[in-house]
């Protein structure tokens, strides 16, 4: 009989103990060490060149792309006085996933206006440029009007090389109404072709506002092409109550996966399990730091600790987590980190995970 019984609460004991393990979080410990003292936009090539793509400003004043190993070394500016582009703000530099081609982000050559509203990450007067990793061909891919209502920020290849998406601006910043004060942008897809002069094009444009006139900001898809990853302040009450969504690319549907705090900068870990993305949520100094959760929203918590007086990783003032990208193994990450968010001057830093 006691035997019996025995066998009978095993599998409830097991059960039970189960649950008790699946509830508790895997805590990550973080390492952050300074890749570029000045930079912002990077993205790590996964094709197997191991090489990280950068932009940061020169002494002209303007931003252009570089390209180095992880450890730092080997840096070469991919467009400093490049006779093919116009020689001003050249940056958001994103590789194709065979490492042959970078999608950028680059200020037009000529507009009203100062080069201010085209720093990374604003998008004004900018159109996309598609340049090869070796610098010998650049392609304008996206040729954006010229206004300051118009403008692109972060285009992304899909993980299979055939489509990109952008962010597209349709209406100027209005700071006297809060919904409206980063201005109205769409999301846009559209299929890449090569000629057969390897003359790219593109074609068959969509166009997706998924809950109408709103902020979104797409950071590409994940790993299997089947999601968009995105921020927006659709249906808020302000601009700066930004969550982090995931989007179908076919119907538009959106999925939250934050409710609360500001979020933005959001991307993946190479196996599309996990996500890290910016959040300003037990930020001391009011800025904001790196955080991760699973592709379903799950299990958040902080990774680093920019904005903690008392902590290691402390920058003695607000900092802004930026946009980042991952290592091919997945175990480190360099990410952007902004130091003003009136200059959009940065820094780049690497962060390493480890249990």
């Amino acid at each position: 009989m006691v035997f019996r019984q025995v066998c009978l609460l095993l599998p409830i004991l097991c059960m039970m103990l189960l649950s008790s393990c699946e509830k508790e979080p895997i805590e990550l410990t973080t390492t952050v060490t300074t890749f570029r003292e000045s930079g912002l936009d990077v993205d790590w090539d996964q094709s197997g060149s191991n090489r990280i793509a950068y932009s940061m400003k020169g002494a002209d004043g303007y931003y252009d792309i570089h390209f180095a190993l992880p450890d730092g070394s080997n840096d070469t500016c991919l467009t400093c006085d490049h006779p093919g582009l116009p020689n001003r703000h050249i940056a958001c530099p994103y590789w194709h996933p065979e490492g042959k081609w970078l999608l950028t982000v680059v200020e037009k050559a000529d507009h009203p206006g100062g080069s201010v509203d085209a720093l990374p990450g604003f998008g004004a007067y900018s159109d996309v440029w598609l340049i090869s990793s070796d610098g010998q061909q650049v392609h304008k891919l996206i040729d954006i009007p010229n206004d300051y209502s118009q403008g692109v920020i972060a285009p992304r290849f899909s993980p299979d090389g055939t489509q990109i998406v952008w962010t597209d601006r349709k209406s100027q910043p209005n700071v006297l109404w809060p919904p409206e004060a980063f201005g109205f942008w769409t999301i846009k897809i559209a299929d890449l072709h090569w000629g057969t002069d390897s003359i790219p094009s593109i074609d068959n444009i969509r166009t997706f506002e998924p809950e109408g006139s709103a902020f979104y900001e797409c950071y590409g898809w994940n790993p299997d092409g089947t999601k968009l990853i995105l921020c927006s302040s659709a249906n808020k009450p302000s601009t700066f109550d930004q969550q982090i969504y995931t989007m179908d690319p076919v119907s538009g549907a959106m999925t939250a996966l934050t409710d609360k705090d500001y979020n933005e900068h959001a991307f993946y870990t190479p196996d599309g399990e996990q996500i890290v993305w910016m959040s300003n949520a037990e930020g001391t100094y009011g800025g904001t730091d790196w955080w991760m959760m699973n592709a379903d929203g799950t299990d958040k918590h902080r990774l680093t600790y920019f904005n903690e007086p008392d902590n290691d990783q402390s920058m003695g003032s607000a900092v802004w987590a930026g946009l980042g990208s991952f290592s091919p193994e997945g175990d480190r990450f360099i990410g952007g980190m902004q130091l003003s968010l009136t200059t959009q001057e940065g820094k780049i830093v690497m962060v390493g995970l480890g249990e």
